[in-house]
């Protein structure tokens, strides 16, 4: 079916579009929520009478948008789950749990749009999550999930890799260093040889 959008849609189009759809995602999610209308001659009419209406709304979320993206950017986020001594998790992580623990701590989101590449969080550590926030307005945060125990919340080991990384670069350097070194030597050896030439 087509239908004429009534707000920008992800991966869709943008206000005023003409799209087509399947049937049931444009009855039962774009037309029940308002970002949708049936593409009909009497729609379009409609249409092009509140497209400053219309405009001056998708203009405003995303005014809404950029705020909680502004409060939200480059936060961390724990959230304390029970899990084995292995760190696997006693049920799992998702975009629910996320959505409340952004929304408690620093601005309102729905679960709807917090995306997680790999799934649901099934294991203690530091993991990465998209916050779609606006189909303009994408925003990265790091989800630390913590073991909770009787004794309290014990944070997830990180940093290995950069650890590992770091101790390899003063390595790398001194290797580096050592074969100017080695050619310093050579000179100050052909420096001495110099004299005895002459001689």
């Amino acid at each position: 079916m087509e239908v004429i959008l009534l707000q920008p849609v992800r991966n869709l189009g943008e206000l005023g579009d003409t799209v087509k759809v399947r049937p049931g995602y444009g009855r039962n999610y774009l037309m029940p929520r308002g970002i949708a209308l049936p593409a009909t001659a009497a729609n379009l009419k409609v249409f092009e009478q509140r497209r400053e209406e219309l405009m001056a709304q998708s203009a405003e979320r995303l005014d809404r948008a950029k705020a909680r993206a502004e409060k939200i950017q480059g936060r961390e986020f724990v959230i304390a789950m029970r899990a084995s001594d292995e760190g696997k998790l006693y049920g799992s992580v998702g975009p629910h749990e996320i959505a409340d623990k952004v929304t408690e701590e620093a601005a309102e989101v729905d679960a709807k749009e917090v995306a997680l590449s790999e799934g649901l969080i099934r294991q203690v550590g530091v993991h990465e999550a998209i916050l779609q926030l606006h189909p303009e307005v994408e925003v990265d945060i790091t989800v630390v999930v913590a073991q909770l125990t009787d004794m309290g919340i014990n944070m997830p080991s990180r940093g290995a890799a950069e650890a590992d990384a770091e101790e390899a670069a003063p390595a790398e350097e001194e290797t580096a260093e050592e074969p100017a070194a080695e050619a310093d030597t050579d000179a100050a050896d052909d420096t001495e040889a110099d004299p005895e030439e002459d001689a």
